[in-house]
């Protein structure tokens, strides 16, 4: 279910449910792949988790690690029992992505490089905290394993700096507009480009999604994409 919380916003463009469920038979296959050996997916390091405060302090300046840092303490104001899952982003194997790229449909095929077949493992944890993405515009997401977690996105209330390479927002200056629990076995539009943050992990499970990413075009964009094109299956 996707449900607005303002009016006066379009939550197609946050989140929307495409009806298209190509692939679930290999999404079955991966869980199964992952349970045997992960390491057929190798680890895709996307963006610099900025971990050392003064290798960070180096690379942008004191000024703008010690704003850095004052966003990352707020997650506990407003989350205090929040624990910080264990995020990993992975390829696909030369298999398993020629095998989704053969069942996606042609018109989604926007350059030769897009859409980017990438899989994402949560778990041990109860939060991703609010964040946007550093390269893809938007995405196509299937949850594979899930319990229900909700998505949360937020538009800002007021200008802050948006500061690399932690693209974290001033929760001061946010608000939720968006809340999302997402159905397995169904691909969602997903917008990265916008804050977006995870929440109600449940303990001891996983949350694993493959998704097909793009970096050309923007959600606006592909949303109209899959309104065109799939008016015969909603």
């Amino acid at each position: 279910m996707i449900t607005a919380l303002v009016d006066d916003i379009d939550q197609d463009v946050y989140c929307y449910d495409t009806g298209m469920e190509f692939g679930v038979d290999i999404g079955k296959e991966i869980i199964e792949a992952i349970n045997k050996d992960l390491s057929i997916f190798p680890r895709r390091y996307n963006y610099n988790i900025a971990d050392d405060p003064v290798a960070l302090a180096k690379s942008i300046g004191a000024k703008k690690t010690r704003e850095l840092l004052r966003r990352k303490q707020q997650v506990l104001k407003y989350w205090p029992d929040a624990k910080m899952i264990n995020f990993t982003q992975h390829h696909f194997n030369d298999y398993f992505r020629d095998r989704l790229l053969s069942v996606t449909p042609d018109w989604l095929k926007v350059t030769a490089e897009e859409p980017n077949c990438m899989l994402q493992i949560s778990s041990d944890g109860n939060i991703l905290p609010p964040h946007r993405g550093h390269n893809r515009q938007c995405s196509l997401l299937m949850l594979l394993e899930s319990d229900n977690q909700e998505t949360r996105w937020f538009r800002p209330t007021a200008e802050f700096e948006l500061i690399d390479p932690l693209r974290i927002p001033d929760l001061d200056k946010i608000e939720q507009v968006i809340s999302a629990v997402m159905q397995p076995g169904r691909w969602y539009l997903f917008n990265n480009a916008y804050w977006h943050s995870v929440h109600k992990y449940v303990p001891g499970k996983r949350r694993i999604s493959m998704g097909l990413d793009f970096y050309s075009i923007d959600t606006q964009t592909l949303l109209k994409l899959i309104q065109k094109n799939t008016q015969s299956i909603r």
